[in-house]
């Protein structure tokens, strides 16, 4: 095991081995054991993991045991051909802009990232795969409610106290039904400081062939660095999920 990431599949292995065998749910000391490492290092990998929502403590008894997240993209690799057709659309958008770009879902109240093409500065954003996201004050999160109505975004948001995001996050139902019917008219959100300070994300929603939303794809993008691009990069992405759409059909 070479990368950090190499270490993360084999330990992310090792709790789903043990949860699907007869050994229940392992511990700390026992996954070090089995992948090899020290109990410091897996203690941290742990962590990173149940961040991202890949794994998460069991309950009743000690152990991990993966998690929604990682069934979450189980799901969403399920349909290979969204995921295969997705990849060099993204790959376009970097090469054109050299921003990062990556395509969510949605995942129990959040926007999860299954796929991503990385530019220099992706380490900023939540772009990586696994990464999740408020689906109230992101780009992905928006675009993947963009058809929903002011009640269905009440009912769905029923609790969210709306906060933390960036400075020019919606604070309310009212001022989220705003954004979305704003951003409806053009097919693309352009969430300008809604979550990360002074970055831009631009989002459109990839359709199923009946019309529903089902994944979003995204580019963000720093504020100093957008100049006059924004109609540009706006379109890109708009026809980058447009040919996702055609591809599902």
């Amino acid at each position: 095991m070479t990368t950090t990431f190499d270490r993360g599949l084999a330990l992310l292995g090792a709790i789903l081995d043990a949860e699907l065998g007869s050994a229940g749910y392992p511990g700390n000391a026992q996954l070090a054991a089995r992948i090899g490492l020290d109990q410091a290092t897996v203690s941290r990998m742990l962590k990173d993991l149940a961040a991202l929502g890949l794994i998460e403590r069991a309950e009743r008894v000690p152990g991990w045991r993966v998690g929604p997240g990682y069934f979450a993209l189980a799901a969403a690799a399920g349909d290979s051909r969204l995921l295969v057709r997705a990849r060099p659309l993204l790959r376009g958008l970097v090469a054109r802009w050299h921003e990062p770009a990556w395509l969510s879902v949605r995942s129990e109240g959040t926007a999860l990232t299954v796929e991503a093409q990385l530019s220099h500065w992706s380490s900023y954003v939540a772009a990586a795969p696994g990464a999740r996201t408020p689906i109230w004050c992101t780009g992905p999160g928006r675009a993947l409610l963009l058809d929903h109505t002011e009640q269905q975004l009440a009912e769905l948001l029923e609790g969210v106290e709306f906060i933390g995001g960036g400075p020019r996050a919606a604070r309310g139902i009212p001022a989220l039904a705003a954004y979305n019917s704003a951003d409806r008219l053009a097919g693309v959100v352009v969430a300008d400081r809604e979550f990360e300070h002074d970055v831009v994300d631009f989002s459109a929603p990839v359709r199923d062939p009946s019309g529903a939303i089902v994944a979003a794809l995204s580019l963000a993008v720093p504020r100093f660095r957008l100049a006059d691009r924004t109609a540009g990069i706006a379109a890109s992405v708009a026809e980058a999920a447009g040919a996702l759409e055609v591809g599902a059909l």
